[in-house]
């Protein structure tokens, strides 16, 4: 009789755990998900939406690009688009990058090349990854790059001495000392060069980034660093 009783119980609290536990996962099943997104980060910081912000400004305020940003209503009215997602950007860093996006899609299309040399320079924001450089150095860069590759391209042309001396760099292992095929590669890879050299000019200091032929360039001397670490450290001789 007491066995039999035991057994009864010990089968009722099994029955129990095995009824709680179906109740608990029917519970867990029946709990609505949670679908809630994460809100996407829209914001952009103060210093990055300023220095790109500005190159823009400097190019709807260029002198040179002037008669083309009034030459039709469709161009004033973007140019007008573009101001106001400033000033909402300026106002408020929430909606920034979708700001942004719209801004670049106004103005992807005016460059020099496109509008047929209408525009005195390029909009300043191109495709992959943005130059820090301000707005106008951009913009002589572009012009020191394209003179040099139509000069050398001449030279490679009329000068046999040239494009039989003028070789690729070592820097390349597999062609390094092999004469160019054509002009237009030995005048990109001189192009690229110049452009290069200028660019870090300007982010030295020596070079104010303004493109004119007629007054030159007035590129400062370079830094001599050893003559400021002997001014800074002095003579630490001692004649007596």
């Amino acid at each position: 009789m007491v066995v039999a009783l035991q057994t009864y119980l010990i089968s009722n609290k099994i029955k129990n755990v095995v009824l709680q536990s179906e109740a608990k996962k029917k519970g867990e099943k029946n709990m609505p998900k949670n679908t809630e997104k994460k809100e996407k980060d829209l914001s952009m910081t103060d210093e990055s939406w300023n220095t790109r912000t500005g190159r823009v400004l400097d190019f709807l305020n260029h002198e040179g690009n002037q008669e083309y940003l009034n030459s039709s209503d469709d161009i004033m009215d973007a140019v007008e688009l573009i101001q106001m997602n400033i000033r909402r950007g300026n106002r408020s860093a929430d909606k920034r990058k979708n700001l942004w996006n719209q801004i670049l899609i106004e103005g992807r299309e005016w460059t020099i090349e496109k509008t047929d040399g209408a525009l005195a320079t390029n909009w300043p924001v191109s495709v992959g990854k943005e130059s820090n450089l301000p707005a106008h150095v951009q913009a002589s860069l572009k012009q020191i790059e394209q003179h040099t590759f139509d000069t050398f391209v001449e030279l490679w042309n009329n000068n046999l001495i040239v494009q039989q001396t003028m070789v690729i760099s070592d820097r390349n292992k597999e062609l390094g000392g092999s004469p160019y095929q054509e002009g237009t590669e030995f005048a990109k890879a001189r192009a690229f060069a110049n452009k290069q050299r200028f660019t870090k000019y300007f982010n030295d200091g020596r070079w104010d980034g303004n493109f004119d032929l007629e007054a030159g360039f007035n590129i400062a001397p370079p830094i001599d660093e050893n003559a400021e670490t002997t001014e800074s450290t002095g003579d630490s001789s001692d004649d007596s």
